[in-house]
């Protein structure tokens, strides 16, 4: 564990422990001073800072190492570090993703010679797989991708605004979670440069081909290998072949226009947030927002202060959180505390990841026996929904016209949360109108709703992502000649959330309900992934043989239970719509389990569940 020490006078480690959060000083207090009971009141906060004024100074000097805790140890800090009984079952989950350890590390793998495997997609999950290949010995990698540089979603999405919506700290890989991260909630661009550095870290050289698109791959049985058909950025082609194959392309790629009459016949510029187009100039420009989910919530409040006009048509509203760091700097004092007092990084990412991941969990889960499911679905539900509800009134009580649309009529979790990114001081702007009739089509100066029309210089549309298009638009044919492209866009399915039927040696990350749904973040996400791959190929090796499958009975097994635990979620209930559904009868994107189960569903795969061939 990697911690950067300094010679803190007594005054001025004073005022760094005045500023740090209780439950996280809690929780290193117990960890460096190895006393399970060292903090017996997490409500004393004098007390808390009087012990780490008493503890920290010898580990300041260098008079003391940090040790790595024992389970007793541990489980009372992280205790303390969310302020409740968390299970023991979390420990080797904390020890991992906070770099705490001790952490068995992934033995090499046994790669056969000439093994390659192709990875497509050189964001977060592409860049990950490709560098731990590498360093488990799987040198014969490469690394495809269509846009002229690694990034992923950080290089596609670049509208105004934007920017990640969980806290830096925990949007990190558990081996880099400090880069210097300049806000809590980082930008784009400072998210794309991470991507970046890490990819040019790995040190990938050639094996990194950017301007290159998959347009087809077909499994050749006799070979047993996947034969690649690729299209490069002069417009030529060529073939590959790969013994493996693993589709890290992404969920947020794919643009969803909205099906509205006469879209294409705006004559001004018309941008979706996916596809933005700085040139554009908003300064004085009456602009159109379509949308009202996560990128509306970021593109709104950035260009309100620079356009004439910003007329929002909203479908329906999002339940909204506040954070006190979001937009904030990471400097100063509070940058000093993870710089310089030992493990206080480490702890408050644990606190971070269990605001955002499984302390979230009881309050998606449908109680069928709540009295009142037109308002929330448990008592945990029902209190969020009270703090909510007091959060918006204090934004926009005094405008009742603006109250009445923009509480939600469904409980919270029901569509993607969103942390509020300046949203309803936005709407309180005299150029910032927001319309909830609907509309009944766009003109070529433009949109017409039922109330009526409103001319425009420029449309945006903040309409999301066809998220349910696992493979498309890369025409995948699998074992036996199957259209696996057409029947992932028929019935999105893959056991796990990985592997597909029909579709031996690929691994899709993160494929159908693929994906922590109410918590967690995609690093992690990515990496309790890149472990489960790793770990198919390590099987596929030591059962000597070519290719793997997951058995028919088994994924139909899993889909079966899948489709009887979404049941008990709050997205999946019926009267709302949100991108977890898409245009589908069921959810197809996220899975219907805590950090905890989805974490331990990735760390060893089960042979049983794969023929190997």
């Amino acid at each position: 564990m990697q911690q950067t020490m300094s010679r803190a006078e007594p005054a001025e480690l004073a005022t760094l422990i005045e500023a740090a959060d209780r439950r996280t000083l809690a929780a290193v207090v117990t960890h460096l001073s190895g006393d399970p009971g060292a903090v017996p009141d997490l409500r004393d906060k004098a007390q808390i800072k009087a012990l780490a004024l008493e503890i920290l100074p010898a580990f300041l000097r260098g008079e003391r190492t940090v040790t790595t805790p024992g389970d007793e140890v541990l489980q009372a800090a992280m205790n303390l570090a969310v302020g409740a009984e968390v299970p023991a079952e979390y420990r080797t989950l904390v020890r991992e993703q906070t770099g705490i350890g001790p952490v068995e590390p992934l033995a090499p793998l046994p790669v056969p010679d000439g093994f390659h495997v192709a990875i497509i997609g050189a964001g977060v999950t592409g860049v990950l797989a490709a560098r731990t290949l590498d360093q488990l010995g799987v040198t014969n990698i490469t690394v495809l991708e269509k846009n002229p540089e690694p990034g992923g979603t950080w290089w596609q999405n670049r509208y105004p605004g934007c920017r990640v919506d969980t806290p830096s700290l925990l949007y990190s890989f558990s081996f880099d979670q400090d880069p210097g991260w300049p806000e809590h909630f980082s930008r784009q661009p400072e998210l794309l440069r991470y991507v970046k550095r890490i990819a040019e870290e790995s040190e990938l050289g050639a094996r990194l081909r950017c301007g290159t698109e998959v347009e087809a791959m077909t499994w050749d049985e006799g070979a047993a290998c996947w034969r690649l058909d690729l299209r490069h950025g002069d417009g030529s082609t060529s073939e590959m072949t790969a013994n493996a194959v693993i589709a890290a392309l992404g969920l947020l790629r794919v643009a969803r226009y909205p099906d509205i009459p006469g879209r294409e016949e705006f004559a001004g510029p018309a941008l979706h947030s996916a596809h933005w187009d700085p040139d554009v100039d908003l300064h004085g420009k009456r602009v159109a927002v379509v949308g009202t989910g996560a990128s509306a919530n970021q593109i709104v409040p950035a260009i309100a202060p620079v356009a004439a006009q910003v007329t929002i048509y909203q479908r329906s509203p999002h339940w909204i959180i506040s954070h006190p760091k979001y937009g904030k700097a990471l400097a100063g004092v509070e940058k000093q505390l993870f710089d310089a007092i030992p493990t206080y990084r480490e702890w408050n990412r644990f606190s971070e990841s269990w605001k955002f991941g499984d302390g979230v969990t009881p309050m998606v889960r449908v109680d069928p026996d709540w009295p009142y499911p037109e308002r929330s679905v448990n008592a945990a539900s029902d209190k969020l929904r009270a703090q909510l509800m007091e959060y918006v009134t204090s934004q926009v009580g005094d405008r009742p016209d603006l109250l009445d649309k923009v509480v939600p009529n469904y409980p919270p979790y029901g569509k993607r949360m969103l942390v509020d990114n300046g949203w309803y001081e936005a709407l309180r702007r005299d150029n910032v109108r927001l319309v909830t009739s609907p509309i009944r089509q766009v003109t070529a100066d433009g949109v017409t709703t039922t109330a009526g029309h409103d001319e425009v210089d420029v449309l945006v549309f903040a309409t999301g992502f066809q998220a349910d298009r696992v493979l498309w638009p890369i025409q995948v044919t699998g074992a036996g000649g199957v259209d696996i492209t057409a029947r992932l866009e028929e019935n999105p399915e893959a056991y796990l959330g990985i592997s597909p039927q029909d579709g031996p040696n690929l691994f899709i990350s993160p494929g159908p309900n693929g994906t922590p749904g109410h918590g967690g973040n995609g690093i992690f996400a990515a990496e309790c992934h890149v472990r489960y791959i790793v770990e198919c190929l390590r099987g596929l090796f030591e059962h000597g043989a070519r290719s793997m499958e997951v058995r028919e009975e088994v994924l139909r097994a899993y889909v079966e239970d899948l489709c009887a635990e979404l049941e008990t979620i709050v997205q999946s209930l019926p009267g709302f719509d949100n991108w977890y559904k898409g245009d589908r009868g069921r959810v197809t994107t996220i899975a219907p389990k805590s950090i905890l189960q989805f974490w331990q569903d990735c760390r060893t795969p089960d042979p049983e569940a794969y023929a190997y061939r």
